[in-house]
């Protein structure tokens, strides 16, 4: 299992790992009272760029943008008996992780793609990951209509996986894995960027009425991709899914449970200048309705304007001055006492 976390993208240029993952604070089903503190033993490790141990089966999960780098710091030990899971968010990693690192090679890995419907959250007050809700998780093979290869291999993974039993995994065809991944997809696509654009919570999105229109031009944009999409033709799952009211009362359902909460990860990846998955969310359906002939205005300008809010946050943090604070040594103290000189010797 590759880990993969840098402390500052900016600052630092070799990966750093995070630990807060060893522990696992979860709920026993039918009773949230009381709670069990599991050690797992799947802590990520630094991978060194001198190890040079084959791997079999590897799973990348995290961020869009991560992936590309992380699998760079691998590719020395993978190989076509390789399979690797990505279980990142967004769409449209694999086809950069095989443009990007594994084209016109005879090594590119066999893939598996995953998503995860567990709702989980860092506990800082145990050290460990609090399982808010139970899910499922679903594979699917990455050919999207390809000819099948290695299926053995794959399928072999697909095993291990199912043989933890908290994953609840299964394997599925590619447009019920779609059908499956693409609410929380959606809800970053749609939902996300407008309260940041516009600086209000998720409750604000229910009063405000440009607010609903700017939603449901990205929706209708996205929807008409999805529909168009070859690899999709003929499925029912998206068809029943994508059209009538279905998808609308998600996003409804959705704002409706974080009414009481702003909305922090994307503001704050931009606030802190960390990247972003603005390209493999709206930038994905843009590149797809590229590709089919389908204009998406609305996304394009709300990638742009993501994009434009991120890099002055950028320039904001690139102006501060670094301050290194510390303390000032006993014997120096009175150098650097501010009263003024009068006040010097009288009795207080």
């Amino acid at each position: 299992m590759l880990g993969w976390k840098r402390s500052s993208p900016s600052l630092s240029a070799s990966p750093s790992f995070s630990s807060k993952y060893r522990n696992v604070y979860k709920s026993r089903h039918g009773d949230h009272r009381k709670m069990k503190l599991e050690h797992v033993s799947v802590t990520p490790k630094a991978i060194t760029g001198d190890d040079n141990s084959h791997i079999d089966q590897l799973l990348v999960a995290g961020a869009g943008h991560d992936a590309v780098e992380a699998l760079q710091s691998v590719k020395h030990r993978i190989d076509k008996d390789t399979t690797v899971c990505l279980m990142t968010d967004g769409l449209g990693v694999l086809e950069e992780v095989r443009q990007r690192i594994f084209r016109g090679t005879e090594s590119s890995p066999s893939f598996l793609l995953g998503h995860m419907s567990h709702r989980l959250a860092f506990n800082r007050g145990q050290d460990s990951v609090k399982e808010l809700r139970f899910g499922k998780t679903q594979l699917t093979f990455g050919d999207f209509g390809r000819e099948v290869e290695k299926t053995e291999t794959r399928m072999n993974f697909v095993k291990v996986l199912q043989g933890v039993k908290d994953l609840n995994s299964s394997l599925t065809p590619f447009d019920k894995w779609l059908h499956f991944k693409l609410p929380s997809v959606i809800l970053d696509s749609v939902v996300e960027p407008v309260c940041v654009l516009l600086e209000i919570p998720y409750a604000g999105l229910l009063r405000n009425p440009a607010a609903q229109r700017m939603m449901h031009r990205l929706l209708t944009e996205i929807v008409s991709v999805v529909d168009a999409m070859p690899e999709l033709e003929g499925s029912a799952a998206i068809r029943d899914f994508i059209r009538g009211n279905r998808i609308k009362q998600l996003i409804y359902s959705r704002i409706m449970a974080r009414r009481s909460v702003p909305s922090v990860e994307l503001d704050q990846q931009i606030q802190k200048g960390l990247p972003t998955d603005v390209d493999y969310l709206n930038g994905f359906f843009i590149r797809r309705g590229h590709e089919l002939g389908i204009q998406l205005p609305t996304n394009i300008m709300m990638r742009d304007l993501i994009k434009a809010k991120h890099s002055l946050a950028i320039e904001k943090l690139n102006s501060y001055v670094p301050v290194e604070e510390t303390s000032v040594p006993s014997h120096m103290s009175f150098r650097y006492r501010t009263l003024p000189a009068s006040s010097r010797g009288k009795l207080v």
